[in-house]
């Protein structure tokens, strides 16, 4: 199973690069479908079933398939990529190389964000207890429809008005070059 692990992994980072090094969004977007599908297979290999079914419907599935769908309208083949001179780039490499730094220094010390029950910044780690009961699935689920379901009821808003906002801008743009 390890071995299974670290593949998915290694796959997903190659993946991830191609994300960001793809010469067109659609490649971009299809990068982006292979990373997220590996790591449904890396949450499989670590035994969170929940997570990876959830991984594979609501992100490989749904938002993969907003993602292509507002490319597509958006013509992809008016990319225009960054260039080197540009600050922008590497400013934003700067801070993608410092934020890995933290995260990976603070892994390394094992630093983990348990909270308390009254704790407002408690995140998804659960008591090994509740977990043993319930059950990993039953338990990551019953987090997300009770505790958890404002969030996840406002991230599909968000989606949904990423999508309108896309097919207005489309129809912005091709109004203006209509003859």
């Amino acid at each position: 199973m390890n071995f299974v692990l670290a593949a998915a992994l290694v796959v997903a980072a190659i993946a991830a690069v191609g994300v960001v090094a793809a010469p067109q969004t659609i490649y971009s977007a299809l990068s982006l479908v292979v990373t997220v599908i590996m790591l449904a297979v890396a949450y499989l290999a670590l035994n969170a079933q929940f997570l990876f079914v959830v991984q594979l419907i609501v992100y490989a599935g749904a938002v993969m398939v907003l993602f292509v769908f507002i490319i597509a309208l958006l013509d992809p083949a008016s990319d225009e990529r960054p260039r080197l001179t540009d600050p922008r780039l590497w400013v934003g490499t700067v801070a993608v190389v410092a934020l890995t730094g933290a995260v990976m220094g603070a892994a390394a010390q094992g630093a983990t964000m348990v909270g308390t029950h009254d704790d407002p910044y408690r995140t998804f780690s659960f008591p090994a207890a509740l977990v043993n009961v319930a059950g990993n699935t039953q338990t990551a689920a019953g987090q997300l429809f009770t505790t958890y379901v404002v969030p996840f009821e406002v991230t599909s808003l968000l989606l949904l008005v990423a999508a309108i906002g896309a097919v207005y801008l489309t129809r912005a743009v091709r109004e203006e070059n209509a003859p």
